[in-house]
């Protein structure tokens, strides 16, 4: 990946300990990978603790040379598990603890009690809000946090609501993309030959989780059920989850079966987004989707659903076609629109890579440096 920041001088690197659950793929554990190398030329030097499944994320770090450290498949807010992390930061030396939402987050406030004096601090990528036991948990460890970050201003809503004591701890940092990505004829062809797709060919897809959320069963509905009789356009999902094995008997038991593509677990997936003509994101809920983003930067126009923090990045009509959460027709027919008038494609899709510029990935890096700093300043107080 191509590093778009400009090195900022350090007398000596703050050292943060990333912690989150799992290094299965997803736009959360890409944007510690990218947070992790790029902050290097802020002088912030990172590793990884993972806490819950291996996967393919491991390799992205190797590839960007993070450090990481794999729990072995331990559950979060046991002893052992709270032991095991204390004793990583600790071998780190680490200045800052960061958890990636809620669960990561709690362990990560545990291991003060081995270490008081690390700073904490939570990022919050999804606005679902703790329940039961765990929000009294929450709660508490948020007195214990020296900054609770959103990605969004949903997010943000979301955390205000359960720690309406601790608003000045609470800050945004909207998630970043690169921005220097390739897009034109080459890129475009490369792709498609990548995913076996004919040139000609109409291309709609999705990049992400393939969970409930994230709504891909949706999309597979609408294309199924509303585009027989169109036959040169293909639907491509690319991304792993849960809801991998039906959706794909889903498609496979359907006449247009030859025309829906899986590509599971990618690690270079969104290098993919240039054979698209049309970029669909059909979430339920939503944080601040990552793959979103990345397709404004490469030009692609969107259809989504007008969950709350999808209106935060894009307008209807201007940069996306929205539709009623939960329309599957509502989704076909938004998406049949783009794919029959290639010049409002072309309008939306220039209108949302001028909008890309205000999500880059050197500010989302620039404000966590400048986080991190006070963070570390103030656990040394």
């Amino acid at each position: 990946m191509k590093n778009e920041l400009h090195p900022a001088a350090a007398a000596r690197p703050t050292r943060v300990a990333h912690v989150m659950y799992g290094l299965e793929m997803g736009g959360l554990e890409q944007l510690v990978v990218r947070l992790s190398e790029h902050g290097r030329s802020r002088g912030i030097d990172s590793v990884v603790l993972a806490l819950g499944p291996d996967g393919p994320v491991r390799e992205l770090l190797q590839r960007a040379n993070v450090p990481t450290v794999w729990l072995g498949g331990l559950a979060g807010m046991t002893p052992t598990a709270i032991r095991r992390l204390a004793q990583e930061v600790d071998a780190f030396g680490a200045d800052v603890v960061h958890g990636h939402d809620v669960g990561p987050w709690l362990n990560a406030v545990a291991t003060r009690t081995l270490r008081p004096r690390t700073s904490v601090l939570g990022t919050f990528h999804q606005t679902v809000e703790p329940q039961g036991k765990l929000r009294p948990a929450a709660m508490a460890a948020a007195v214990f946090t020296q900054s609770l970050v959103a990605c969004g201003s949903e997010v943000r809503a979301s955390l205000e609501r359960w720690s309406p004591k601790l608003l000045s701890r609470v800050v945004t940092i909207e998630n970043g993309v690169p921005l220097t990505v390739a897009t034109g004829a080459e890129a475009r062809r490369d792709a498609r030959e990548r995913l076996g797709l004919a040139q000609d060919a109409t291309v709609v897809g999705y990049l992400g989780r393939l969970s409930e959320e994230k709504g891909p069963d949706l999309l597979v509905d609408a294309f199924l059920g509303h585009f027989a009789q169109e036959t040169n356009t293909h639907l491509v999902m690319i991304g792993p989850g849960p809801m991998e094995a039906s959706l794909r008997e889903r498609a496979a038991a359907s006449p247009l079966a030859g025309r829906v593509h899986f590509t599971g677990a990618l690690l270079d997936a969104s290098k993919l987004l240039p054979a698209f003509d049309v970029y669909v994101q059909p979430s339920r809920r939503e944080g601040r989707s990552l793959s979103l983003l990345e397709a404004m930067a490469v030009g692609l126009p969107t259809v989504s659903h007008t969950v709350p923090a999808i209106r935060e990045v894009h307008r209807d009509g201007q940069t996306a076609l929205l539709v009623p959460t939960g329309d599957v027709k509502a989704l076909a027919d938004a998406v049949k629109r783009l794919t029959h008038d290639p010049e409002l494609r072309a309008r939306l899709g220039s209108a949302a890579k001028l909008e890309s510029q205000r999500y880059s990935l050197a500010n989302m890096v620039d404000a966590y440096a400048k986080l991190y700093r006070g963070a570390a300043a103030h656990a040394q107080a």
